[in-house]
């Protein structure tokens, strides 16, 4: 039983949680009301009103804003409020900053222009559907999908995890969310642990405003990131794996769910693994809402029915992760780069998503390790009508912005590492000139404060008072906010409160005339 889960239940029957059927799912599931309301409350996908007949969103943050998002959040709360029985939010990243500013009508992406089409009759939104027509990606070896799992099969049949492991770590093969942690190093140490049964997750809950890369592989590689995620589960002598994935991601859910039954149908998941005696089970689980939530230990909260708040670490997952057990925990990209690393012995390619002040926002398959941040600026048309470059943010909004004299830079770990930021999650938003780099800071700085979990009180308090600080434009405030970034980066519980500060740190390092 898991708590989220029938409270999903429960929303999709009527609508939203009423109170008396809270009361009923605590006497049935022998958990008290009050544990109940905690889960609830935490999680923004869970209405606890009646809903409207239209519910509209507009993002706020800095790939949209880049975009004239804040004329759309004006212009669509004023057509909204003019209608009855319509609902408008603005909201934090939708995860489509291609499309920027990013906007839904009860939850299927739409054009701003669009909206007004759909408020008096919802029925006319388009269907949320996967492409049919997915792109070739250098990365996916397979040239027909009768070829699929090719590589897990080999495995399977080998069980060399002593060469599958050691492939990983020579191809130097990191963790591609963010945090660069070896992959092969990580599949070695939960292989290694004595304690079972044993699990893999998938975090494909991406939420940072200009990351969506793995957006875009779910839809169009769904079977790479399996074929990963099963890989993983047979290194470490797991049987059960989850997919993580945020609700907003509707249609990639879909294509990862048909992929997920494909999988089953072909033998390559289920009691016998390619006709071995190994067995493994996949699921999707969906997530309630929150960027906290791409933080592993609070994934694995929610992933127990909890509040998805994060843990002390250490332990780490992959000694104590779900439920208590060893866990193997990986994001999409990784997952899905794994077949290709097994077969060939090397990286080859990396994912780039690229919004912003550029001609035409998008993601890009390039050659790892050999691609710049121009290279891939050309690849989107250039910079936005013609404009010159001001700064970029290479790897997501918990990077530090780099200026238009870095844009020869390789972007890989090293290179970036050495300029002064990080590849991060390969997130790149551009910035052209003419832009007012304070007020892009507290763009980013209001984001990580209107998405802290709240337990600690450094990030739940000095995220705020940052954003106060970076508005009134006081050089006194200013010049104390280093102080404040080393407050949060040695007392906050995770990543978030502790990258926090960084935008801001950067412009005014990079930026002091803004």
């Amino acid at each position: 039983m898991n708590l989220i889960n029938e409270l999903y239940a429960l929303q999709e029957a009527h609508g939203y949680l009423r109170e008396e059927d809270l009361r009923a799912l605590s006497r049935r599931i022998q958990v008290p009301l009050y544990e109940i309301e905690g889960v609830s409350t935490f999680y923004p996908h869970f209405r606890r009103t009646a809903p409207p007949s239209v519910h509209v969103t507009v993002c706020r943050d800095l790939s949209c804003y880049l975009r004239d998002g804040g004329r759309a959040c004006r212009d669509l709360a004023e057509l909204c409020g003019g209608h009855e029985d319509v609902e408008f939010h603005e909201v934090s990243c939708l995860g489509r900053c291609d499309a920027a500013p990013a906007c839904t009508v009860n939850d299927v992406p739409v054009a701003p222009a669009d909206v007004a089409a759909h408020l008096d009759d919802p029925s006319g939104i388009p269907a949320d559907e996967p492409t049919r027509a997915p792109r070739k990606w250098n990365c996916d070896p397979y040239a027909a999908p009768a070829e699929r799992y090719g590589v897990l099969e080999e495995y399977v049949a080998s069980r060399d995890i002593d060469g599958l492991v050691r492939k990983l770590k020579d191809a130097d093969l990191r963790g591609m969310g963010g945090a660069g942690f070896p992959t092969g190093l990580k599949w070695d140490l939960v292989r290694k642990e004595p304690a079972h049964p044993k699990y893999v997750v998938c975090n494909a809950d991406e939420s940072e405003p200009g990351t969506f890369k793995d957006r875009v592989i779910l839809e169009e590689l769904p079977h790479l990131m399996i074929e990963g995620i099963i890989l993983g589960a047979l290194s470490i002598g797991a049987h059960q794996g989850w997919i993580y994935i945020r609700h907003e991601y509707g249609k990639e859910c879909k294509a990862v769910r048909r992929a997920i039954q494909e999988a089953y149908a072909a033998g390559v998941l289920g009691d016998s693994v390619c006709g071995s005696e190994f067995a493994f089970d996949l699921d999707v689980f969906v997530s309630p809402g929150g960027y906290i939530l791409g933080e592993e230990t609070a994934l694995l909260e929610a992933l127990e029915g909890k509040r998805g708040e994060p843990r002390n670490k250490p332990p780490y997952p992959g000694s104590v992760g779900l439920h208590g057990k060893p866990t193997l925990m990986n994001n999409v990209e990784t997952l899905a780069l794994i077949p290709h690393v097994l077969q060939t012995g090397k990286l080859g390619w990396k994912f780039f998503s690229v919004s912003g002040d550029v001609e035409e926002p998008g993601v890009h398959e390039v050659p790892a390790g050999n691609t710049s941040l121009r290279d891939l600026v050309d690849l989107c048309g250039g910079v936005k009508d013609g404009k010159e470059l001001l700064a970029f943010l290479p790897g997501g909004a918990s990077t530090e912005f780099l200026t238009a004299d870095d844009q020869d830079v390789v972007m890989d770990w090293k290179p970036l590492q050495e300029a002064g930021s990080a590849l991060g999650a390969g997130s790149i938003v551009i910035v052209c000139e003419g832009a007012d780099m304070l007020e892009l800071a507290k763009n980013l700085t209001a984001f990580f404060r209107n998405e802290s979990c709240g337990k600690c009180v450094p990030c739940r308090i000095g995220t705020d008072k940052a954003v106060e600080m970076i508005d009134g434009r006081k050089e006194r405030d200013l010049a104390l906010i280093p102080e404040l970034h080393e407050t949060l980066l040695e007392t906050s519980i995770c990543g978030l409160g502790q990258a926090a500060l960084n935008p801001i740190l950067s412009v005014l390092k990079r930026f002091p005339d803004a």
